[in-house]
């Protein structure tokens, strides 16, 4: 599989994901006991959602200032 043709599924999970969700539920449950189990009590607990394979959605930064709109002005 080319690397464009990987590029492209990724894009697509992300968008829409394929899959059993309860298969990735079921293995987050069994991941976050054992994660609760073996981890230091005075630390903070991670949650269920932590395991889970959601991608986060990145912040965009606003009002980026490229100097695109001051060269067309100046043009």
């Amino acid at each position: 599989m080319s690397e464009s043709h990987l590029v492209e599924y990724e894009l697509f999970y992300q968008e829409q994901p394929f899959g059993l969700w309860r298969e990735d539920y079921r293995t987050a449950q069994i991941s976050h006991l054992l994660a609760m189990i073996n981890s230091d009590p005075k630390k903070e607990r991670s949650t269920l959602n932590d395991f889970m394979p959601f991608f986060p959605q990145e912040k965009q930064a606003e009002n980026i200032d490229d100097g695109s709109a001051e060269y067309l002005a100046n043009r």
